[in-house]
Protein backbone atom coordinates (compact mmCIF):
# COMPACT_ATOMS: atom_id res chain seq x y z
CA UNK A 1 0.00 0.00 0.00
CA UNK A 2 2.78 2.43 0.85
CA UNK A 3 4.57 1.65 -2.40
CA UNK A 4 1.37 2.11 -4.44
CA UNK A 5 0.75 5.57 -2.99
CA UNK A 6 4.39 6.68 -2.90
CA UNK A 7 4.95 10.23 -4.14
CA UNK A 8 5.81 10.76 -7.80
CA UNK A 9 6.06 14.56 -8.10
CA UNK A 10 6.14 17.77 -6.13
CA UNK A 11 2.68 18.97 -5.15
CA UNK A 12 2.44 22.13 -3.06
CA UNK A 13 -1.19 21.42 -2.14
CA UNK A 14 -0.89 17.97 -0.53
CA UNK A 15 2.82 17.85 0.38
CA UNK A 16 3.70 15.15 -2.16
CA UNK A 17 7.36 14.75 -3.16
CA UNK A 18 9.08 12.08 -5.27
CA UNK A 19 9.76 9.02 -3.11
CA UNK A 20 7.77 10.26 -0.12
CA UNK A 21 5.42 7.84 1.61
CA UNK A 22 1.92 9.13 2.28
CA UNK A 23 0.61 10.21 5.67
CA UNK A 24 -2.98 9.14 5.03
CA UNK A 25 -5.11 8.28 2.04
CA UNK A 26 -7.13 10.14 1.02
CA UNK A 27 -6.02 13.37 2.66
CA UNK A 28 -8.09 15.83 4.66
CA UNK A 29 -8.27 19.59 4.21
CA UNK A 30 -7.40 21.27 7.51
CA UNK A 31 -6.33 24.60 6.03
CA UNK A 32 -7.49 25.52 2.54
CA UNK A 33 -6.08 25.00 -0.01
CA UNK A 34 -3.79 22.48 1.68
CA UNK A 35 -4.61 18.76 1.99
CA UNK A 36 -2.87 16.39 4.40
CA UNK A 37 -2.23 13.38 2.11
CA UNK A 38 1.60 13.55 2.30
CA UNK A 39 1.94 15.59 5.50
CA UNK A 40 4.47 13.31 7.23
CA UNK A 41 8.26 13.39 7.13
CA UNK A 42 8.72 10.19 9.18
CA UNK A 43 6.69 7.69 7.12
CA UNK A 44 9.37 7.31 4.44
CA UNK A 45 11.96 6.36 7.05
CA UNK A 46 9.52 3.89 8.61
CA UNK A 47 8.91 2.36 5.16
CA UNK A 48 12.60 1.45 4.86
CA UNK A 49 12.78 0.19 8.44
CA UNK A 50 9.71 -1.97 7.75
CA UNK A 51 11.50 -3.64 4.84
CA UNK A 52 14.30 -4.64 7.19
CA UNK A 53 11.67 -5.87 9.65
CA UNK A 54 10.17 -8.05 6.91
CA UNK A 55 13.67 -9.40 6.25
CA UNK A 56 13.84 -10.45 9.90
CA UNK A 57 10.44 -12.17 9.75
CA UNK A 58 10.25 -13.59 6.22
CA UNK A 59 13.49 -13.50 4.27
CA UNK A 60 11.94 -14.87 1.06
CA UNK A 61 9.13 -12.31 0.97
CA UNK A 62 11.53 -9.48 1.79
CA UNK A 63 14.02 -10.51 -0.88
CA UNK A 64 11.25 -10.63 -3.50
CA UNK A 65 9.99 -7.19 -2.44
CA UNK A 66 13.48 -5.68 -2.55
CA UNK A 67 14.10 -7.07 -6.03
CA UNK A 68 10.69 -6.14 -7.40
CA UNK A 69 10.42 -2.71 -5.79
CA UNK A 70 14.02 -1.56 -6.13
CA UNK A 71 12.98 1.70 -7.83
CA UNK A 72 10.60 2.50 -4.98
CA UNK A 73 13.32 1.87 -2.38
CA UNK A 74 15.79 4.10 -4.23
CA UNK A 75 13.13 6.82 -4.49
CA UNK A 76 12.54 6.64 -0.73
CA UNK A 77 16.26 6.95 -0.05
CA UNK A 78 16.37 9.89 -2.47
CA UNK A 79 13.59 11.68 -0.60
CA UNK A 80 15.44 11.32 2.71
CA UNK A 81 18.77 12.43 1.28
CA UNK A 82 17.28 15.54 -0.35
CA UNK A 83 16.21 16.66 3.13
CA UNK A 84 19.57 16.04 4.81
CA UNK A 85 22.00 18.93 5.22
CA UNK A 86 25.20 18.58 7.22
CA UNK A 87 23.92 15.23 8.51
CA UNK A 88 20.71 16.72 9.93
CA UNK A 89 17.25 16.01 8.52
CA UNK A 90 15.22 19.16 7.72
CA UNK A 91 11.49 19.25 6.99
CA UNK A 92 9.91 21.84 4.67
CA UNK A 93 6.95 21.89 2.26
CA UNK A 94 7.47 21.47 -1.51
CA UNK A 95 7.75 24.80 -3.34
CA UNK A 96 5.96 27.11 -3.70
CA UNK A 97 3.99 26.09 -0.60
CA UNK A 98 4.73 27.92 2.64
CA UNK A 99 2.80 25.52 4.88
CA UNK A 100 1.36 22.02 5.15
CA UNK A 101 -2.28 21.26 5.95
CA UNK A 102 -1.03 19.94 9.32
CA UNK A 103 0.98 22.22 11.57
CA UNK A 104 3.58 19.60 12.47
CA UNK A 105 4.43 16.70 10.23
CA UNK A 106 5.75 13.78 12.19
CA UNK A 107 3.57 11.44 14.28
CA UNK A 108 2.78 14.21 16.79
CA UNK A 109 0.84 15.91 14.03
CA UNK A 110 -1.10 18.58 15.93
CA UNK A 111 0.87 21.67 17.01
CA UNK A 112 4.24 22.68 18.42
CA UNK A 113 4.05 21.65 22.12
CA UNK A 114 4.91 25.02 23.67
CA UNK A 115 2.52 27.94 23.43
CA UNK A 116 5.27 30.56 23.26
CA UNK A 117 6.66 29.00 20.05
CA UNK A 118 3.39 29.32 18.13
CA UNK A 119 1.42 26.41 16.72
CA UNK A 120 3.56 25.87 13.62
CA UNK A 121 7.34 25.74 13.18
CA UNK A 122 9.18 28.17 10.91
CA UNK A 123 10.42 26.02 8.03
CA UNK A 124 12.84 24.41 7.61
CA UNK A 125 12.46 22.54 10.90
CA UNK A 126 14.40 19.65 12.39
CA UNK A 127 12.51 17.19 14.62
CA UNK A 128 14.72 15.19 17.01
CA UNK A 129 12.77 11.94 16.71
CA UNK A 130 12.75 12.12 12.90
CA UNK A 131 16.52 12.58 12.91
CA UNK A 132 17.01 9.19 14.54
CA UNK A 133 14.28 7.48 12.51
CA UNK A 134 15.98 8.71 9.33
CA UNK A 135 19.40 7.55 10.50
CA UNK A 136 17.98 4.12 11.35
CA UNK A 137 16.23 3.96 7.96
CA UNK A 138 19.50 4.57 6.14
CA UNK A 139 21.12 1.86 8.27
CA UNK A 140 18.26 -0.47 7.29
CA UNK A 141 18.75 0.29 3.61
CA UNK A 142 22.50 -0.24 3.96
CA UNK A 143 21.73 -3.63 5.45
CA UNK A 144 19.37 -5.01 2.82
CA UNK A 145 21.02 -3.31 -0.19
CA UNK A 146 24.63 -3.97 0.93
CA UNK A 147 25.45 -0.25 0.53
CA UNK A 148 28.27 0.71 2.95
CA UNK A 149 28.04 4.42 2.05
CA UNK A 150 24.52 4.48 3.52
CA UNK A 151 25.81 2.91 6.73
CA UNK A 152 28.47 5.64 6.94
CA UNK A 153 25.82 8.32 6.43
CA UNK A 154 23.64 6.74 9.12
CA UNK A 155 26.57 6.71 11.55
CA UNK A 156 27.21 10.41 10.98
CA UNK A 157 23.52 11.19 11.48
CA UNK A 158 23.38 9.29 14.77
CA UNK A 159 26.47 11.07 16.08
CA UNK A 160 25.45 14.55 14.91
CA UNK A 161 21.87 13.93 16.07
CA UNK A 162 22.92 12.99 19.59
CA UNK A 163 25.22 16.00 19.87
CA UNK A 164 22.51 18.31 18.51
CA UNK A 165 19.37 17.07 20.25
CA UNK A 166 20.26 14.94 23.30
CA UNK A 167 22.56 16.89 25.60
CA UNK A 168 23.32 16.47 29.28
CA UNK A 169 21.63 19.75 30.16
CA UNK A 170 18.60 19.59 27.86
CA UNK A 171 16.64 17.77 25.19
CA UNK A 172 15.74 19.68 22.02
CA UNK A 173 12.35 18.56 20.69
CA UNK A 174 12.77 20.55 17.48
CA UNK A 175 14.74 23.45 16.05
CA UNK A 176 14.08 26.04 13.38
CA UNK A 177 15.25 29.56 12.55
CA UNK A 178 13.43 30.93 15.62
CA UNK A 179 15.56 28.77 17.93
CA UNK A 180 15.50 25.47 19.84
CA UNK A 181 12.47 24.07 21.66
CA UNK A 182 14.07 22.55 24.76
CA UNK A 183 11.84 20.69 27.21
CA UNK A 184 11.09 17.21 28.48
CA UNK A 185 9.32 15.13 25.87
CA UNK A 186 8.42 11.50 25.29
CA UNK A 187 10.31 11.89 22.00
CA UNK A 188 13.59 11.56 23.89
CA UNK A 189 12.89 8.08 25.27
CA UNK A 190 11.07 7.11 22.07
CA UNK A 191 14.23 7.88 20.08
CA UNK A 192 16.11 5.19 22.01
CA UNK A 193 14.18 2.56 20.08
CA UNK A 194 15.93 3.66 16.87
CA UNK A 195 19.42 4.39 18.26
CA UNK A 196 21.71 1.32 18.15
CA UNK A 197 23.41 0.14 21.33
CA UNK A 198 26.83 1.13 20.03
CA UNK A 199 26.00 4.81 20.66
CA UNK A 200 25.25 4.26 24.34
CA UNK A 201 28.52 5.87 25.45
CA UNK A 202 27.46 9.12 23.74
CA UNK A 203 24.07 9.27 25.47
CA UNK A 204 23.58 11.09 28.81
CA UNK A 205 21.34 8.29 30.05
CA UNK A 206 21.13 9.46 33.68
CA UNK A 207 20.07 12.95 32.56
CA UNK A 208 17.54 11.47 30.13
CA UNK A 209 16.01 9.38 32.89
CA UNK A 210 15.83 12.40 35.20
CA UNK A 211 14.11 14.56 32.56
CA UNK A 212 11.51 11.85 32.07
CA UNK A 213 10.31 12.07 35.69
CA UNK A 214 7.89 14.91 34.87
CA UNK A 215 6.31 12.71 32.20
CA UNK A 216 5.64 9.67 34.40
CA UNK A 217 2.02 8.78 35.19
CA UNK A 218 0.10 5.70 36.41
CA UNK A 219 -0.49 4.75 32.74
CA UNK A 220 2.92 5.43 31.20
CA UNK A 221 4.73 8.47 29.83
CA UNK A 222 2.78 11.49 28.62
CA UNK A 223 3.91 13.34 25.49
CA UNK A 224 4.32 16.79 27.04
CA UNK A 225 4.88 18.08 30.59
CA UNK A 226 1.75 19.22 32.41
CA UNK A 227 3.06 22.75 32.86
CA UNK A 228 3.46 23.16 29.07
CA UNK A 229 0.18 21.43 28.30
CA UNK A 230 -1.76 24.10 30.20
CA UNK A 231 -1.01 26.73 27.56
CA UNK A 232 -1.73 24.62 24.48
CA UNK A 233 -4.80 25.16 22.31
CA UNK A 234 -4.70 21.52 21.20
CA UNK A 235 -4.02 18.79 23.77
CA UNK A 236 -3.93 15.86 21.36
CA UNK A 237 -0.22 15.36 22.00
CA UNK A 238 -0.10 17.17 25.33
CA UNK A 239 -0.49 15.70 28.82
CA UNK A 240 -1.78 12.38 27.48
CA UNK A 241 -0.33 8.88 27.13
CA UNK A 242 -0.18 7.49 23.61
CA UNK A 243 -0.44 3.74 23.87
CA UNK A 244 1.65 2.74 20.85
CA UNK A 245 4.51 5.01 21.97
CA UNK A 246 4.85 3.13 25.25
CA UNK A 247 5.96 0.04 23.35
CA UNK A 248 8.74 1.98 21.60
CA UNK A 249 9.78 3.61 24.88
CA UNK A 250 9.80 0.23 26.63
CA UNK A 251 11.89 -1.34 23.86
CA UNK A 252 14.41 1.52 23.80
CA UNK A 253 14.74 1.82 27.57
CA UNK A 254 15.34 -1.91 27.97
CA UNK A 255 17.99 -1.71 25.25
CA UNK A 256 19.95 0.91 27.22
CA UNK A 257 19.35 -0.43 30.72
CA UNK A 258 16.77 2.16 31.84
CA UNK A 259 14.73 -0.55 33.53
CA UNK A 260 12.67 1.76 35.77
CA UNK A 261 11.55 3.80 32.78
CA UNK A 262 10.67 0.60 30.93
CA UNK A 263 8.47 -0.42 33.88
CA UNK A 264 6.67 2.94 33.74
CA UNK A 265 5.97 2.50 30.02
CA UNK A 266 4.50 -0.96 30.66
CA UNK A 267 1.85 0.55 32.96
CA UNK A 268 -0.30 1.24 29.90
CA UNK A 269 -0.82 -2.48 29.20
CA UNK A 270 -3.99 -3.01 31.31
CA UNK A 271 -5.69 -0.06 29.59
CA UNK A 272 -5.10 -1.05 25.95
CA UNK A 273 -8.17 -3.33 25.72
CA UNK A 274 -9.13 -3.42 22.02
CA UNK A 275 -6.49 -0.97 20.85
CA UNK A 276 -7.16 2.28 22.69
CA UNK A 277 -5.45 5.21 20.95
CA UNK A 278 -4.56 7.42 23.92
CA UNK A 279 -5.15 7.70 27.64
CA UNK A 280 -6.08 10.74 29.70
CA UNK A 281 -4.38 10.84 33.11
CA UNK A 282 -5.51 14.11 34.68
CA UNK A 283 -7.48 12.44 37.50
CA UNK A 284 -8.26 8.82 36.65
CA UNK A 285 -6.99 6.92 33.65
CA UNK A 286 -9.52 7.21 30.82
CA UNK A 287 -9.45 6.17 27.19
CA UNK A 288 -9.79 8.85 24.50
CA UNK A 289 -9.66 9.03 20.74
CA UNK A 290 -9.90 5.99 18.53
CA UNK A 291 -10.95 2.92 20.50
CA UNK A 292 -9.44 0.45 18.02
CA UNK A 293 -6.26 1.76 16.44
CA UNK A 294 -3.91 -0.70 14.73
CA UNK A 295 -0.65 0.51 16.24
CA UNK A 296 -2.24 0.32 19.68
CA UNK A 297 -3.38 -3.22 18.92
CA UNK A 298 0.27 -3.96 18.05
CA UNK A 299 1.36 -2.44 21.39
CA UNK A 300 -1.08 -4.76 23.16
CA UNK A 301 0.55 -7.74 21.45
CA UNK A 302 3.98 -6.37 22.34
CA UNK A 303 3.12 -6.12 26.04
CA UNK A 304 1.35 -9.50 26.15
CA UNK A 305 2.94 -12.72 27.37
CA UNK A 306 2.96 -14.10 23.84
CA UNK A 307 6.21 -14.03 21.83
CA UNK A 308 6.59 -10.58 20.30
CA UNK A 309 9.04 -8.19 18.72
CA UNK A 310 10.38 -7.13 22.12
CA UNK A 311 12.18 -10.48 22.20
CA UNK A 312 13.86 -9.77 18.85
CA UNK A 313 17.04 -7.78 19.30
CA UNK A 314 17.47 -6.21 15.88
CA UNK A 315 16.15 -2.64 15.99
Amino acid sequence: MSRRHQGKRNNATNGEEPGKIHHEYPGVEFRAPYVSTYNACDTTALYLIAIEALLQLDKKAATEFIQTEHASIEAAIGYLQRHIRDDLFWEYPPAPAKHFSLRTTYWKDSIVPRASHGEEPRYPVGFALVQFQTARALQSAAQFLARPELRDQARRMFEVGIRTYIQKDNFCVEQDETGRLEQSSSDELHALAYIPREYGSMLPLAAMSKRAHVLMTPAGFVCTPKIENAGLSDHYHGYVVWVFEQAFIHYGCRKFGLDHAATIAERCAPYIENGQELLGVESTVQGFGNGHQLWSVAAGIYFSDAPSLRQRDWL
